[in-house]
């Protein structure tokens, strides 16, 4: 087993199981991906609550975009794969979102990660790796299914990661390959690192609606919907009568509606590497043992 392998295998559940937590948890990653400590962002200052956030909040086209480029509310959603509250968060709000604003023109949604730990930068470079339409099924299946791959009996998390990758389509030689991409983790954990800093990020999920920042509570659909609509007025845009109510239960999600993303197999199951991608279903995910 390779030691970035080897360092997977051996992280506590414990620490992943929870939703916000402090930024500096990130130092640890960087440290860990090959940075110095000259080289990495000096994040106390988001820690102590003294950061002066940025207002400006520049979108490319390397970033991945849900909705109309040109939508005037841009909502930048940071979130982290080994985050439990952001699962939900996709799961329960990101649908209504998606309804009553991103499939009407007036919202994009731009997501981005944040990475806590070494496990979300290695999810992180292994959706690259799938290429990138493949970016955000993976994503969302990682999040949806957090309890099957990362609760494990054995707690072998980088073989949760492992079975996960190959039900997106992956290898299990690509898996490896893909995982000694030094160069891309450092890249991506700095890049993680320095918005955390620009915008006085303290913990996931964290939102940026057209540069205000909304955390905790303000990510509710309740509280974006008002915020929303906020944003719309100051802009002299009409503005939605009504919220859209929340989806029935067992309606489709993000990580179940789109098209070609992967479903873990059931518990016991097996499958060969070079298994083809199986369409997604929803998956009832085993808890974690007492």
């Amino acid at each position: 087993m390779s030691q970035l392998m080897a360092f997977y295998a051996k992280t506590d559940k414990r620490m992943l199981a929870g939703g916000a937590v402090a930024i500096v948890a990130l130092l640890g990653g960087l440290t860990y991906w090959g940075l110095s400590g000259s080289d990495a962002v000096d994040l106390s200052d988001v820690a102590d609550g003294t950061c002066v956030a940025k207002t400006e909040v520049p979108v490319s086209d390397e970033d991945y975009i849900i909705g109309d480029k040109k939508a005037p509310i841009t909502l930048v959603e940071y979130l982290s794969q080994t985050c439990s509250h952001c699962a939900e968060f996709r799961r329960e709000e990101v649908p209504k979102i998606e309804a009553a604003y991103v499939k009407t023109g007036l919202v994009r949604i731009v997501f981005r990660e944040l990475h806590r730990n070494n496990v979300d930068v290695a999810a992180s470079v292994l959706g690259r790796c799938l290429g990138r339409d493949a970016f955000l099924p993976f994503t969302d299946m990682l999040l949806e299914h957090q309890q099957v791959w990362m609760m494990r009996e054995d707690r072998d998390i980088i073989a949760g990661l492992k079975e996960m990758a190959r039900r997106a389509g992956m290898s299990s030689d690509d898996f490896d390959t893909c995982l000694k991409k030094q160069e891309l983790a450092t890249q991506l954990a700095k890049a993680s690192a320095q918005d955390a800093k620009d915008y006085c990020i303290s913990g996931t999920p964290t939102l940026l609606l057209n540069g205000k920042k909304l955390e905790g509570m303000a990510t509710s659909y309740e509280k974006l919907d008002a915020a929303i609509k906020d944003e719309l007025k100051k802009l002299g845009l009409p503005v939605p009568v009504s919220a859209t109510p929340a989806p029935a239960e067992g309606a489709v999600t993000p990580a179940t509606a789109t098209e070609g993303a992967a479903v873990p197999a059931a518990e016991g199951e097996t499958a060969p590497d070079d298994a083809p991608a199986q369409p997604v279903a929803p998956v009832a995910d085993t808890p974690p043992a007492p």
